[in-house]
């Protein structure tokens, strides 16, 4: 691999389907994942989180989306998560 995919940022892409109880409005979902870390983008996916130095592990993913789960609890709200560099 070239020098310029050393400097490459992991980032994992989120794609949320929001559900339709009343639990939590859609703005309010995207609020608490800005505070974990998530950015919003219009497009294929609605989030970009990007990692921080390193490629992240297996373990570190499932992290973030227990966070994500949490967030969406209750709302009926179903997410996909796709990280690489």
């Amino acid at each position: 691999m070239g020098e310029s995919n050393k400097n490459r940022k992991w980032k994992t892409h989120l794609v949320l389907h929001f559900g339709t109880s009343n639990t939590k409005k859609p703005s309010q979902i995207a609020k608490e994942l800005n505070k974990v870390g998530f950015n919003s983008f219009l497009g294929t996916v609605d989030f970009v989180y990007t990692w921080k130095e390193k490629k992240p592990s297996k373990e570190e993913v499932l992290e973030l989306a227990d966070k994500v789960s949490e967030i969406l609890k209750s709302t009926g709200s179903v997410f996909n998560l796709d990280t690489h560099d």
